[in-house]
């Protein structure tokens, strides 16, 4: 691979990276954008003796990505199983969708639930 060629993967990494981030808003995207920049990011790199800027601030951005998604899923998870009103929206949409209460699922997986 030529220098172009590490050039392109690292502008490609740092793209997915900057995307990443508000990804993460949808359906956790951003994490698995973010780790795919990161992985371009280290294969930009080939045989040169360092990392491209461009791969660096990928590395960076593609974290963020990572680390902001997880927050959010934590924080909707933490939403979900605490705030009345949500649980039911919950349950309804998971009743529509599988047939079956978001509850009741939880119930079969051993998650002692406060009712």
């Amino acid at each position: 691979m030529g220098n172009d060629g590490h050039l392109a993967l690292a502008g490609t990494a740092l793209v997915m990276g900057l995307a990443s981030i508000p990804l993460c808003l949808f359906l956790n995207l951003g994490v698995v954008i973010g780790g795919i920049a990161i992985v371009l990011a280290i294969l930009s790199k080939g045989t040169l003796e360092k990392l491209l800027p461009q791969a660096k601030k990928a590395i960076i951005y593609g974290t963020i990505g990572i680390i902001v998604g997880y927050g959010v899923f934590a924080y909707d998870l933490h939403t979900v199983l605490t705030d009345p009103e949500y649980r039911a929206q919950l349950n309804a949409v998971s009743e529509q969708m599988n047939g079956v209460s978001f509850d009741d699922m939880l119930k079969d997986l051993g998650v002692p639930l406060d009712d």
